[in-house]
């Protein structure tokens, strides 16, 4: 008398991972968004000047006289009055600038959208250190 086997093991047998994949997502998707949670986005400290409206006869408002503008145009070129402007140039100008006007300010337009952040950033370090914190950014406003 022959005894079979019920289960016959077979040389092809696979092991079905779908249900084991679907739980470790499950699992990390969880972990990533208790994670995101839980962490504060870092900010940049900016404090944005608050304007008047109802006001137009503001003492605080500059006036053209009162700003020294410098254009950065895409080569990362300084110029003043739509002509290029040496760093040694610029700085014996803004020091000139700033000792004749009590309330000057010197303003930085980057309003070319083809200007990259980094180099605005670079220029306004280099004008702060000549000017300190009277220097300020133009860009054009957004669409």
């Amino acid at each position: 008398m022959k005894i079979r086997k019920k289960h016959q093991a077979s040389a092809n047998a696979e092991i079905n991972l779908t249900a084991l994949l679907d739980v470790v997502f499950s699992i990390l998707a969880f972990f990533i968004l208790i994670s995101a949670a839980l962490t504060t986005p870092s900010q940049i400290g900016i404090d944005l000047p608050i304007r008047d409206r109802t006001n137009s006869s503001n003492p605080n408002d500059l006036k053209p006289e009162d700003l020294f503008i410098i254009t950065l145009d895409t080569e990362g070129q300084m110029l003043s009055d739509g002509k290029a402007i040496s760093p040694q140039q610029l700085e014996q100008e803004v020091r000139s600038f700033l000792t004749n006007s009590a309330r000057g300010t010197v303003v930085l337009s980057a309003e070319n959208p083809n200007v990259s952040y980094k180099l605005v950033i670079n220029r306004l370090a280099e004008l702060k250190a000549i000017a300190g914190n009277r220097v300020a950014i133009a860009t054009s406003r957004s669409q």
